[in-house]
């Protein structure tokens, strides 16, 4: 028992913080294409292809999980999501953000998938309710936890995106 505990535990403190990184991140782009003056509706594109990628990351990732397991996906999806980030304040083009926010949400997803399918194998019957509840909490509470991270530095600068990448990098931990 004490093994599941410290795999969950383990698990959710990493998801805490992947949407500690993504509810920075959200903010963030939406605020930044505002100030490189993306038309309101390529922004409005810009924060919605995010759910496409969503979309198809959450109908590919199980497949994947199958195929190769959990914790090479979980890697590979925050190890992605990570990059994705950083691209962001050093290619100021609506199209290629686009292209990020697709990827981004993709791996959101597929992170998602992971963490959820990890912590069903992890809980017991008796368990698996309290757990996905808490699993919940912690989601919601980090990602909003991390707009309000938002305020620490300047969005106009590469601080806040680094800071995205070093949340979703530590996951990985």
């Amino acid at each position: 028992m004490n093994t599941r505990v410290g795999a969950a535990g383990a698990l959710l403190l990493s998801m805490g913080l992947l949407m500690m990184g993504n509810g920075l991140q959200g903010s963030l782009i939406a605020l930044r294409a505002s100030m490189e003056g993306f038309s309101t509706q390529v922004a409005g594109l810009l924060m919605s292809i995010y759910f496409v990628g969503f979309l198809a990351g959450s109908t590919l990732a199980p497949k994947v999980v199958a195929r190769v397991g959990h914790v090479r996906v979980f890697a590979a999806l925050a190890s992605l999501a990570s990059s994705t980030v950083v691209l962001h304040p050093l290619f100021i083009d609506a199209w290629f953000w686009c292209a990020l926010r697709l990827i981004s949400g993709f791996c959101i997803a597929g992170l998602f998938v992971v963490a959820e399918s990890w912590l069903n194998e992890v809980a017991s019957n008796a368990t698996r309710g309290r757990l996905l509840s808490l699993y919940v909490v912690v989601t919601m509470a980090a990602m909003a936890s991390g707009q309000m991270l938002l305020n620490l530095a300047d969005p106009g600068r590469f601080d806040l995106f680094i800071l995205i990448t070093v949340l979703v990098s530590l996951a990985l931990l």
